[in-house]
């Protein structure tokens, strides 16, 4: 099995994880799971062919249609993480200033009169 058709196998592979969606819980498995996939994708891009025969010109017609669909899901599921981390650390932020709310109060309201 050549380099072209085991890339085409991963894609598709990738392309079946992709559009089952990000899910809402338990997102650690997913995201390990897409990291592989794509670290085998990765180090397959290295042992593609300088020449093609026609079956693998095919095959890489395929493999681009494929990465055309996945892409935007990626960037939009990394979008949706992004996002995710953002209100957690905003959460994170203002539990903690309902907690102690005078923690960050730099001063006290006083007012100091500079005349001797």
């Amino acid at each position: 099995m050549g380099a072209v058709s085991v890339l085409l196998e991963i894609t598709h592979n990738l392309h079946g994880h992709v559009t089952s969606g990000l899910p809402k819980e338990e997102r650690e498995p997913y995201i390990e799971r897409l990291n592989e996939l794509l670290d085998q994708r990765e180090s397959l891009l290295s042992e593609i062919p300088v020449t093609f025969t026609d079956e693998e010109k095919r095959m890489g017609l395929a493999i681009l249609q494929l990465n055309e669909v996945v892409q935007p899901l990626l960037d939009r599921q990394l979008a949706e993480i992004k996002h995710d981390i953002t209100l957690m650390n905003q959460k994170k932020t203002h539990s903690a200033q309902y907690a102690n709310p005078y923690a960050s109060v730099l001063g006290d309201g006083m007012f100091f009169d500079k005349k001797n």
